[in-house]
């Protein structure tokens, strides 16, 4: 990972060729991260998404600490057919959700998730 990219309410690493992008949210902070291939979205709020439909039949779910707080990554068990995502609970109220679909390389997933910062 050779960058930092500020999101507002979190920090992740990235290799040097992924950005930035910004999307509505309705009751939360929403935007995402791409390298023009691979794309993870974000969602920042009180609802955000927590993986209940990724099952163990479909997925790994892995129970993790991330920046000091409980996470639950989520990753295909066909590596790179179907979502892969991290979720936790944030505070008392808000949780975050970053995840990506059919992602090609998920070990950069992984990695940008693990990196997360409040």
């Amino acid at each position: 990972m050779s960058k930092t990219l500020d999101l507002e309410e979190f920090r992740v690493d990235v290799p040097a060729n992924w950005e930035s992008f910004t999307s509505q949210g309705y009751d939360s902070k929403a935007g995402g991260i791409t390298n023009g291939k691979d794309e993870l979205t974000y969602d920042y709020g009180w609802y955000s998404y927590d993986f209940k439909n990724e099952t163990t039949a479909t997925h790994t779910r892995t129970s993790t600490i991330i920046d000091g707080k409980p996470a639950l990554i989520v990753k295909p068990i066909e590596k790179g057919k179907g979502v892969i995502g991290v979720f936790m609970q944030v505070d008392s109220r808000n949780k975050l959700s970053l995840s990506g679909k059919d992602i090609k390389n998920e070990d950069t997933a992984i990695k940008i998730f693990e990196s997360i910062k409040f």
